[in-house]
């Protein structure tokens, strides 16, 4: 027995059916509503994660009497937890008083009462009712960020009763100079209407303010609007939400819904130290050799939206390119007996007491539990491996696109960063075929497919592989969060939980 059965229901009305013109019965209670005909087994059950909100609504012509409670729910199938949200409005005529003005004031009580039930879960983390702060790149992708906001996102918005503050991005950079600036205290959350560039942007803005520890936790929204759209995925994923097979508009629409019942979770971002020195705060990967290659001369093809990732990987498989590198890190506690699959990949493994502080520097230990210097040799607790690479790849989130599940065991907050690599010796073929089955997750049963959690990396890239050379002033590319930087010596640390991202998370 639940505890919606045992508990009195918050307010209990009868209403008719504006579209079927039955008489029904309405039940709220803290969790759902309960719809009942003839009998006492109800016929339906609203459940309010279902409820994007209500409107009152006036009779239809000047002598109906009636005030109208209007219902906006975006519901799955039933029988089909996995399939699409469909919209469904209910239009509910109260019209127990004789006058309009008394049936309005016996609705506005229902319309409030679940205003005020849908809010406090949504503004769980905030003392006010405040304004969203919504980022729109109106130029991200193929251009749509715009028209996603105004007609997908603001209907939305209407039916939940929610009110935002719209800043149009003008150039790069602009949102992380702008939250930089941005009196935070003013806003419920930053919702992002774009790619996963301007995540970056604003997750690096919020890191450079004086008061970054506390900017940092102000909870971030994603809404899918450009080219790579990872984060949203990642959302709608961990949350056992439907986003394949939609149109981005689609998806969109559905993103912003659960947004309307999302709560905060915590997010764990990574802080890499660049080889000109830079720290970059990332909340989604880091990507070197194919990947890298495939994310960056893809650009050209952003016009094509997700198909520019597919496209690009086809064409640099045909012209594969090998990087040595020399790879270091700390293993995740339940890796410490790390072994490859390959046998052939050497682990240099110091024989030091392991001191995860040792850090090699005031500087360093000051910002860093696990790094020490760029310029300095790794600690002696650190294992290496120094191979010829195909793929090198480290996420913190389970997908880097809508159909490439990269790490399957990744979640918002699990604290740690996930490594996949490939060495040199598997055909174009074999790696045709691994792309074809990242969608599941399945590339990580490759018997050539390397993985390890770790809590700190150094990736030192050294050149390109060609007919058994190396060529030092060629050593690839390298993305953080799909946005380049400078390659060369680059270093990264865990900082577990630091941010916070709004889900809805399904218990």
């Amino acid at each position: 027995m639940t505890s919606a059965e045992i508990e009195s229901p918050l307010m209990s009305d009868h209403f008719i059916n504006y579209k079927s013109k039955t008489k029904i019965k309405l039940e709220l209670y803290a969790n759902l509503i309960r719809f009942y005909a003839k009998n006492s087994i109800p016929d339906f059950i609203l459940n309010l994660n279902d409820l994007a909100g209500s409107s009152i609504g006036k009779g239809h012509n000047k002598d109906d009497t009636s005030s109208y409670l209007i219902l906006y729910t975006y519901i799955k199938n039933p029988n089909n937890p996995s399939s699409k949200r469909k919209r469904i409005t209910y239009e509910l005529s109260y019209s127990q008083y004789s006058t309009y003005e008394q049936n309005l004031i016996h609705v506005s009580k229902w319309h409030s009462q679940l205003d005020n039930i849908l809010k406090k879960r949504l503004y769980s983390h905030s003392d006010k009712l405040k304004p969203f702060l919504v980022l729109v790149n109106p130029n991200a992708g193929s251009g749509k960020a715009k028209n996603i906001y105004f007609e997908r996102v603001c209907p939305i918005f209407s039916e939940a009763n929610l009110s935002d503050v719209l800043v149009f991005t003008q150039q790069q950079n602009f949102a992380r100079e702008y939250v930089k600036e941005a009196k935070l205290d003013d806003f419920a959350a930053i919702l992002v209407i774009s790619g996963d560039g301007l995540m970056h942007e604003v997750i690096n803005g919020l890191m450079e303010r004086k008061d970054w520890p506390t900017a940092i936790k102000t909870p971030l929204g994603h809404i899918p609007g450009g080219s790579a759209n990872a984060l949203s995925c990642c959302v709608a994923y961990l949350s056992k939400e439907v986003f394949k097979g939609m149109s981005i508009e689609s998806f969109a629409a559905q993103t912003c819904f659960n947004l309307t019942k999302s709560l905060a979770n915590p997010l764990d971002l990574v802080a890499f130290e660049l080889s000109d020195r830079r720290i970059v705060h990332s909340f989604l990967s880091f990507e070197w050799a194919i990947i890298a290659d495939v994310d960056l001369e893809s650009e050209k093809y952003r016009f094509l939206g997700g198909m520019r990732f597919a496209l690009g990987a086809v064409k640099r498989i045909i012209n594969l390119r090998v990087y040595r590198g020399r790879f270091s890190f700390v293993p995740a506690d339940d890796y410490l007996d790390y072994e490859p699959k390959d046998s052939s990949i050497k682990i240099n493994r110091q024989k030091s007491p392991i001191d995860f502080n040792d850090g090699g520097s005031e500087e360093m230990e000051s910002k860093f539990k696990h790094l020490s210097p760029l310029d300095k040799p790794v600690p002696n607790n650190w294992l290496t491996i120094e191979e010829d690479f195909v793929l090198f790849l480290v996420t913190y989130l389970p997908l880097i696109s809508s159909d490439f599940l990269a790490s399957p065991q990744a979640t918002f907050n699990d604290g740690h960063m996930h490594v996949i690599f490939i060495k040199q010796g598997i055909t174009k073929t074999e790696l045709l075929k691994l792309f074809a089955n990242t969608e599941n997750g399945d590339h990580l049963k490759h018997h050539l497919v390397e993985y390890v959690k770790v809590k700190a990396f150094r990736l030192e890239p050294i050149g390109l592989v060609s007919n058994g050379q190396v060529d030092t002033s060629n050593r690839g590319i390298m993305m953080v969060d799909g946005e380049s930087v400078p390659t060369g010596p680059i270093q990264a640390e865990i900082m577990p939980s630091l941010g916070n991202i709004l889900a809805n998370l399904k218990e």
